[in-house]
């Protein structure tokens, strides 16, 4: 790991450490990840996760839909600036369903998440 030591990576992961941007930096390197994927962003209560969930809606027109099978959020593609959104939410559908019918392995599944996050 170029310039991060392992302690520093362990003390990141487990929180003992608020590291600076720079080091945020050479940790994603370090771990080959974009910077974006080791963020906090303070999602601790479901509350939290809804205020993620209406700026969606208010940048990309994503909605609440909700019958018997549960609650979603939906991408309208039709809404300004939802193209890109609505693809990468249909990729993500569709390794989700090769993971969960055993075409693709967990580890596999996750390496695209990994990779997708650097695109």
């Amino acid at each position: 790991m170029a310039g991060v030591t392992e302690s520093a990576v362990r003390n990141y992961e487990l929180g003992l450490r608020t590291p600076r941007p720079q080091h945020l930096e050479a940790l994603a390197k370090a771990l080959e990840v974009d910077p974006a994927a080791l963020a906090d962003y303070g999602l601790e209560t479901s509350r939290d996760a809804l205020e993620v969930l209406f700026r969606l809606e208010e940048g990309f027109g994503a909605r609440p839909e909700a019958d018997d099978g549960g609650a979603r959020v939906v991408v309208d593609p039709a809404a300004p600036g939802a193209q890109k959104l609505d693809a990468a939410v249909r990729a993500w559908a569709a390794m989700r369903a090769r993971r969960d019918s055993g075409e693709i392995s967990e580890e596999e599944y996750l390496d695209w998440k990994r990779g997708f996050a650097g695109r």
